[in-house]
């Protein structure tokens, strides 16, 4: 298979396609509220005008030779008349949306019962958010999915079940193309045409290699939304605002028609937004069966759906193996995200947990326990920093280096009060309280969560320059993951980390590491930040530091750092107890040798080496280090985690991150048979997807 599409743009004639479209009158349309950078409450809206606008697009339409099937608009729900955000309609098989915005979502269940009045069957709801074909449009046997600001990237999964149909992943990052339909265009089976500015890197880069072909928008074009367009496939109905789009079509060989839509684009809305395609039953291809993917509120109805499984249900684990409910066994790739790096119920960790269960397991520290203070010592050696703090999870554990940072900088740096700013990296993950999901990027975590903490600058991960552009006097910190997790194992340029290093030294500002997932023998040193050269002011522990046993973490630094808090202004009932400073100190006391590390590194040299191999068409790109790995599929075999189903399947356990990324963290306890074993299933796997 390869990733590019064979057809050319002048290749063939254009051939138009009858096609069936929803539409929804704009009878109530005003904009009495903005949730697109395009609604201005302020400016009056023309409804009559809209109307009318609308139905010269209907009978461009009909003219053509195109079904048009009304939907009944509803008075309060102005922006119903954009009836692509309804749902998605692909072989017969109806989606219906669920709008992220709650001044929309009633209109879902219009459309959904709509759907079923007009004779498409069962109408599937998804568990995430995803509004319909305004981030969903389908190009031959493939559908492109948009995210970054309305539709969850996890929800792409859950579409690609249900339609059976591969769902490539476009990540979206300028406001004003809110939804994947105001940047790129369908033009037939094979040809697109699209504005690269209004995606991430990443994502022009995939569709460059997908679309080679595709007509290129400019920002001229892109900004009447000239891309919100409808064609059969010859004919391409559009605004008529954008002239230059219009003459490379008809130089590739489409008919265009312009069409005046300038009212509703006060709505943030245009052609195609108004024209939802119903695609008709293919009774070659099979109905997918429901799953658990598809259902996730039946597999564990009492649990809240922040997570999205994979339909594995674990009774039992030892070393790197899992065993299911029903006795299958499976090796685990991913070592609940670094938190397993020493195995499942490893002996040494699970007797030290045994022994201090008989003795005390929580006094809080309203009192001192014997096992505090020879862990603190024991971690702060380690680490080659002086002092301690004992928490629970990583998120609190940076969050508490967040506060330490502020009071350092106002008590000891002399920062005027209430005017400490931290530095944070773009594609960041450090956890998802209120402070930390504020400064992330990442629109699932932040939407409907505000107001957020400020004092955080957010700059390029990777890029040091702009890091030396963000400091200024009031800069207490710099937080950094030294190789970040989440966003795919994504490991900086070799100059980044010495370089932030140089900065926080020469501007006086803490360099905050975060090594949660990273540290801890992971990548084949104690801590990532080691490959580099580089010791930060403050590290941030935690996964592994509570071996797979129970939530362990700590902020270690120097007294000059940790010293800034007195009793009364931090605390946690269970950070630092007993039971957690037994296995805290256990934990530290098997890295203390470098055993675990060096193992990390060599059994890394052959988990890279092998996946190495697989690079190819398949397999884009892999990154990491040790026994951590970041591999890149192409999103024409499926998404990352319709791979990890398929992985698991074969048995096999990992996890996906960002579209078709995915990642593997097995506990160091993996044998080099294993190793070999995992990666002959993920080519197997591969193999499978063609």
């Amino acid at each position: 298979m390869t990733l590019t599409s064979s057809y050319s743009a002048v290749s063939a004639p254009r051939i138009a396609h009858h096609r069936t479209f929803a539409m929804t009158p704009p009878t109530h349309f005003t904009v009495t509220y903005a949730i697109n950078p395009w609604m201005d409450p302020t400016v009056p809206v023309d409804t009559a005008r809209a109307l009318a606008q609308w139905e010269q697009l209907c009978r461009v339409y009909r003219d053509l030779g195109h079904t048009v099937r009304l939907v009944d608009p509803q008075p309060g729900l102005p922006d119903m008349v954009y009836a692509a955000n309804g749902g998605l309609v692909v072989n017969g098989r109806a989606i219906a949306a669920r709008f992220t915005f709650p001044e929309r979502a009633v209109e879902a269940g219009h459309y959904a019962d709509w759907f079923t009045a007009a004779g498409l069957g069962e109408v599937y709801r998804t568990a995430g958010t995803q509004e319909g074909e305004g981030d969903f449009l389908v190009v031959g046997e493939r559908i492109l999915a948009g995210t970054g600001f309305r539709t969850d990237p996890a929800t792409h999964a859950e579409v690609a079940a249900i339609t059976g149909l591969p769902v490539i992943t476009l990540e979206l990052c300028d406001p004003r193309f809110y939804h994947l339909d105001t940047a790129l265009g369908v033009l037939d089976q094979n040809t697109i045409t699209y504005y690269p500015p209004a995606f991430s890197e990443p994502s022009r880069r995939l569709l460059a290699q997908l679309y080679p072909d595709a007509i290129i928008a400019t920002a001229a074009d892109a900004e009447v939304l000239g891309l919100n367009l409808v064609s059969d496939g010859r004919n391409v109905v559009m605004t008529d605002a954008a002239p230059g789009l219009a003459a490379r079509l008809r130089e590739a060989g489409f008919e265009t028609i312009g069409v005046d839509l300038s009212e509703l684009l006060a709505g943030g809305g245009g052609i195609k937004c108004c024209t939802l395609e119903l695609r008709p039953s293919d009774p070659d291809r099979p109905v997918p069966h429901r799953t658990e993917e598809m259902m996730p509120d039946l597999a564990e109805p009492h649990v809240a759906h922040n997570y999205s499984p994979l339909p594995v249900t674990a009774a039992s684990a030892e070393g790197a193996w899992i065993t299911d409910v029903d006795g299958r066994r499976y090796l685990d790739c991913l070592g609940a995200y670094s938190a397993v790096n020493f195995g499942h119920r490893n002996p040494e960790i699970v007797a030290a947990a045994r022994a201090q269960l008989d003795r005390v397991t929580l006094t809080s520290r309203a009192f001192r326990s014997d096992r505090l203070e020879p862990f603190c010592a024991a971690l702060a050696e380690l680490c080659g920093k002086e002092m301690v703090l004992p928490m629970n999870t990583g998120a609190e554990a940076v969050e508490s280096a967040l506060k330490v940072a502020r009071k350092w900088g106002y008590d000891v740096k002399g920062v005027p009060d209430g005017r400490a700013e931290i530095i944070v990296a773009g594609g960041n993950f450090h956890g998802r309280t209120i402070t930390i999901v504020g400064f992330s990027d990442d629109d699932d975590a932040r939407g409907g969560f505000g107001p957020f903490t400020p004092g955080f600058v957010r700059v390029p991960y990777g890029d040091a320059a702009a890091v030396a552009d963000a400091i200024t006097d009031d800069t207490v910190a710099v937080l950094v993951e030294p190789i970040q997790g989440e966003a795919g194992i994504i490991v900086p340029p070799d100059d980044y980390l010495p370089a932030v290093r140089t900065l926080c030294t020469d501007n006086r500002v803490l360099m905050i590491a975060d090594e949660i997932q990273s540290g801890l023998g992971r990548t084949g040193t104690t801590f990532a930040c080691e490959h580099w050269g580089v010791v930060p002011d403050v590290y941030t522990l935690g996964k592994a530091l509570g071996g797979g046993i129970l939530p362990v973490s700590a902020v270690v630094a120097d007294t000059e750092v940790l010293g800034v808090l007195h009793p009364g202004q931090h605390g946690s009932t269970f950070g630092g107890n007993p039971l957690a400073a037994a296995v805290g100190h256990t934990v530290v006391r098997m890295l203390a040798d470098g055993t675990w590390q060096a193992r990390a590194a060599s059994l890394g040299t052959r988990l890279h080496t092998r996946l190495a191999d697989l690079v190819g068409p398949d397999v884009l790109q892999v990154r990491g280090k040790g026994l951590w790995a970041g591999i890149d599929i192409d999103p024409a075999l499926g998404t990352g985690k319709q791979i990890c189903l398929a992985l698991a399947d074969a048995g096999v356990l990992a996890k996906d991150t960002h579209g078709s990324t995915l990642r593997l963290a097995p506990p160091l306890v993996i044998t080099p048979d294993e190793i070999d074993w995992m990666v002959d299933r993920f080519a197997a796997v591969l193999r499978g997807r063609h």
